[in-house]
């Protein structure tokens, strides 16, 4: 399977990145069921991309969703906080999302969700998002 990548070059050839995620659909979702390896690209290989390496998959690949509620605390509940979270999309179980982040070549939580955010924004609550490990 390719992935090809416009960001992050220097974490995948070093390793730091672990992992990828990209927008769901149907046809990559059975796609990433089947292959067992991975061929990482800087840039599509179609318009010229160049090959980074070839990589085995270490997991199954899972399906997320980004999450956002609202959180009321203090006396009387008057102030409310926003709340973050990352979800398995099949179970509805929370994922660390430092951790995803950082296999994702992020150095925090914080600029993964703003990355997304920037990427897709309200959006980003109603899909569901294919994470590619090896």
């Amino acid at each position: 399977m390719i992935l090809s990548f416009s960001v992050f070059r220097e974490k995948i050839e070093s390793g730091e990145k672990r992992q990828t995620i990209r927008k769901f659909s149907p046809r990559q979702w059975k796609i990433a069921q089947n292959a067992k390896k991975y061929q990482l690209y800087w840039h599509n290989p179609r318009n010229g991309g160049t090959l980074i390496k070839e990589v085995e998959r270490s997991k199954e690949p899972e399906l997320i969703q980004f999450c956002q509620y609202d959180s009321f605390v203090g006396k009387d509940n008057r102030f409310k906080r926003v709340i973050n979270t990352v979800i398995d999309a099949n179970t509805g179980d929370a994922i660390p999302m430092f951790k995803l982040a950082k296999d994702d070549g992020f150095e925090n939580d914080f600029d993964m969700w703003d990355w997304f955010y920037q990427e897709y924004c309200e959006q980003m609550f109603q899909e569901k998002f294919i994470v590619y490990r090896w």
